[in-house]
């Protein structure tokens, strides 16, 4: 394992967040209604506009990663009147990625600057810890009521191997970056092996705070903390679990690029921080952590996506036989062998100098 070009770039820029373009690569298209609680986190950079995905867990707090709103050498947050919170879908504000818009243009159309900027004390950019921020409004965005923002943080998330969660976010949704899509997207995530991920990524072999998950689509995956893990609960609520962390191979910590071969995704778990989040915020974990039952089946992992004709390159063993802990024991049957096809090797090259 090695660290990247990336890693070093994050480590070096002057100013601003620099890194992976934010996107949902080769995901599918699902209606912003079902999934009321999601964000468009809009951060004014030094030369463009950057978008990053949060939820909604009051009509005035919204949770995300502290990637998204955290200066990458100080590791505090930005400055609020850089970061506007809004809803729906940005590209007939934005038009393409990487572009340059100012705030006000997105105030003009029901964003809202946050009042605080609170990114978790322990948030280092380089070691990956602690990765999560929360922002709360001095009043509710349009729409969003206690009725509709409807998400709630699982406090119990599932870490047996393959289980299925659904990734979402507003994104670009290509390698380049070259565009934000016109409806929410959503991939398919699958719990995987710690054996696998420790060796991906060794710290992840102490990590309670942490959940690995890896494409079932080898041309899809999230990328560079566009990624909201939910779940849908048995009376159909919807549960957080987390928010991306790191995309990272074998080779490189973080990935080069989202959808490359035995790529994996380590997620920020919500529910590690019900207590700094009533610390930080006027809620009370009854106001925030779901009481609903979740049930986790084993995701389909689609062997069939595939752009090469190497049948003996198509896949690659990313799980074992036993589960990741003992948490969720009910869903044991979930746990199986299962096979990462190969990516897409048709890639555009990764975006640098966004400020997010």
């Amino acid at each position: 394992m090695k660290f990247s070009a990336v890693a070093l770039a994050l480590a070096t820029a002057g100013s601003g967040v620099y890194g992976l373009e934010k996107r949902i690569v080769g995901g599918s298209a699902v209606s912003s209604s079902a999934f009321s609680f999601v964000t468009n986190i809009v951060i004014d950079g030094d030369s463009s506009t950057l978008v990053c995905t949060g939820a909604l867990i009051s009509p005035t707090v919204v949770i995300t990663s502290a990637y998204c709103v955290a200066d990458p050498i100080s590791n505090k947050a930005l400055a609020s009147n850089r970061i506007a919170v809004g809803q729906g879908k940005i590209s007939s504000i934005l038009g393409s990625a990487g572009s340059k818009v100012e705030l006000t243009k997105f105030l003009a159309a029901g964003y809202a600057i946050p009042q605080t900027v609170n990114v978790h004390p322990g948030y280092n950019s380089i070691a990956y810890s602690d990765n999560i921020a929360v922002l709360v409004l001095e009043k509710p965005l349009v729409n969003a009521t206690s009725a509709n923002v409807g998400a709630k943080i699982i406090k119990k998330p599932s870490t047996t191997a393959n289980a299925a969660y659904t990734a979402v976010g507003w994104g670009a949704t290509s390698n380049d970056g070259a565009s934000y899509p016109n409806q929410l997207q959503q991939t398919t995530l699958a719990v995987g092996s710690k054996s696998v991920c420790s060796d991906i990524w060794a710290p992840y072999t102490n990590l309670t705070n942490s959940l690995c998950l890896a494409p079932t689509k080898p041309s899809s995956n999230v990328c560079s903390g566009d990624g909201l893990l939910v779940k849908v609960a048995t009376d159909q609520s919807v549960g957080l679990a987390g928010i991306l962390n790191l995309v990272a191979t074998e080779d490189d910590v973080p990935a080069v690029k989202c959808t490359e071969e035995g790529a994996v995704d380590f997620f920020t778990t919500f529910s590690n921080y019900i207590a700094w989040l009533t610390q930080i915020t006027p809620l009370k974990e009854s106001d925030f952590v779901s009481t609903a039952s979740f049930s986790y089946d084993s995701a389909d992992i689609d062997a069939d996506d595939q752009s090469s004709s190497d049948s003996e390159s198509d896949s690659n063993s990313f799980s074992d036989e036993s589960s990741l802990d003992d948490v969720d024991s009910e869903s044991s049957d979930a746990s199986r062998n299962f096979k990462l096809a190969a990516p897409l090797v048709a890639m555009a090259s990764v975006a640098f100098g966004a400020l997010f």
